[in-house]
């Protein structure tokens, strides 16, 4: 099941009642920024509010709102808000764990991680120190 919730705002410009919104599947944009790129641009741009219009000035100004949460993003839904750090932190872990399964199906032959709690725990410790040793 893909990881999906749609971000909106609503405000009002010039007598209007304006209400962007947009679904992202939040797989495809960690992917391609690695992490949640700031969500009024990214509002503005997939509704053709221009940067340097006073619409998307008020825009700025207003909080967003998100629903219709789908897959893991489920989890991190709370009343409208949505936890973006606590969710890009649950991504990275589940998308390094995907990782060091496919290392340890290959290279260790286990099939089910989760009966070698030791050796997960030995990998991440070993990803860590090499991601903080750069």
């Amino acid at each position: 099941m893909a990881n999906k919730i749609t971000a909106s705002i609503t405000f009002h410009f010039k007598g209007e009642i304006f209400t962007p919104s947009l679904e992202l599947n939040l797989d495809e944009v960690m992917q391609r920024y690695n992490g949640l790129p700031p969500l009024h641009e990214t509002l503005a741009t997939g509704n053709n509010i221009d940067s340097y219009s006073y619409q998307y000035e008020i825009l700025l100004g207003e909080d967003i709102q998100f629903s219709d949460a789908e897959g893991d993003a489920v989890s991190f839904l709370n009343d409208g808000q949505f936890n973006q750090i606590g969710y890009e932190h649950f991504w990275f872990q589940k998308n390094i764990l995907n990782h060091l399964q496919k290392i340890m199906i290959t290279e260790l032959d286990i099939d089910e991680i989760e009966q070698h709690p030791k050796i997960i725990q030995a990998m991440l410790a070993a990803f860590e120190y090499g991601r903080d040793y750069r």
